[in-house]
């Protein structure tokens, strides 16, 4: 269907003639006047092609109000709106808080049968977890010494899938602020619906860094009814070189998932503990069964304006009006 944004404008298309019968006529009495001695036979020639003088001024101004008309027509806001599209009915909005510090670059995940950093594996799951979010507003802050919110909450999911894929480790230093990070996740659920409210929270760390305390960061979040997911992402052995080859030690405590196991519970989330690869990647399946929370129906019409086409269609014949009449100058 074809409507118009601004239909007054159409108003102005008498302008011309209005202007004409309003605005006096040029005055020629006290103009100078050329006089020639061959007067008789210019006036024979003029009066040979009085017709086609004639002809060509009325195919100016026909040429002339036809551009005016289309130029109204641009003016008007003309524009095709399509039929109503409802919207997914299901969704949540949803924050993935990824840690990037130092310690993701520790290789102690595998693929394959192959050694793989942390991180890399924590992308590439967190990926296709993003990709299946088909009628959900995801977003992504990154976090190190410093938090960043990388992505806003969107449902434009394959965005923030690429965008995920050109973060990696130390972007925001190596340490670990991971009360900023849940705050800043927090901050930008504060106009959304509290019952759609989801968190997921990955870190291999002890908070070490940032301003606001990880404890803090819950209880505001239990305040604001987000339910928040916390995963403890790192193997519980280490490879080191002894004396007869590569062995495999205790890690020590560097996943502090006590205070991961606190926001989950504070939250009525839940604390996932991620070993190696395939538990990671069964932790996010079991994320993704979560119940999906009922939206209000949202319809939108497709727009697409038009004004380009009679203003192109006006340029185009101002080109044509000024040939012509350059073409008529040069013959005369």
């Amino acid at each position: 269907m074809t409507s118009f944004v601004f239909p007054l404008a159409f108003l102005l298309l008498p302008l011309p003639f209005i202007m004409q019968a309003v605005l006096p006529c040029v005055n020629q009495e006290n103009e100078d006047a050329l006089k020639v001695p061959f007067f008789d036979d210019i006036r024979v020639l003029s009066h040979s092609g009085t017709r086609s003088v004639f002809q060509k001024f009325h195919v100016r101004r026909l040429l002339g109000l036809l551009i005016w008309g289309l130029l109204v027509t641009a003016a008007a806001g003309p524009r095709w709106v399509g039929e109503a599209v409802k919207m997914p009915a299901q969704g949540r909005n949803l924050m993935l808080v990824l840690d990037i510090s130092g310690s993701m670059e520790e290789a102690d995940f595998s693929v394959q049968n192959r050694a793989v950093r942390r991180w890399d594996v924590v992308r590439a799951v967190a990926d296709a977890f993003i990709q299946k979010r088909k009628g959900d507003r995801v977003g992504v802050v990154l976090f190190g010494e410093r938090a960043y919110l990388y992505t806003p909450l969107t449902y434009d999911v394959k965005t923030v899938s690429d965008l995920l894929k050109e973060a990696d480790v130390g972007m925001a230093g190596t340490q670990t602020a991971l009360g900023d990070a849940l705050g800043l996740a927090l901050k930008t659920m504060v106009d959304v619906p509290d019952e759609s409210k989801v968190i997921v929270l990955l870190s291999d760390g002890a908070a070490n860094a940032g301003t606001m305390r990880p404890a803090e960061a819950a209880e505001l979040a239990a305040k604001m009814g987000v339910k928040v997911y916390t995963i403890g992402a790192g193997s519980d052995t280490v490879q080191m070189m002894g004396l007869f080859g590569v062995m495999q030690m205790p890690r020590g405590d560097e996943i502090d998932e006590k205070t991961l196991q606190e926001i989950a519970q504070k939250t009525q989330g839940r604390y996932f503990r991620a070993k190696n690869t395939q538990e990671l990647i069964e932790i996010y399946k079991e994320i993704d069964a979560l119940e999906p929370v009922d939206n209000d129906d949202v319809f939108i019409r497709p727009v697409k304006t038009l004004f380009y086409y009679p203003l192109g269609a006006a340029f185009v014949l101002s080109i044509l009006g000024a040939v012509m009449l350059l073409i008529d100058r040069r013959m005369t």
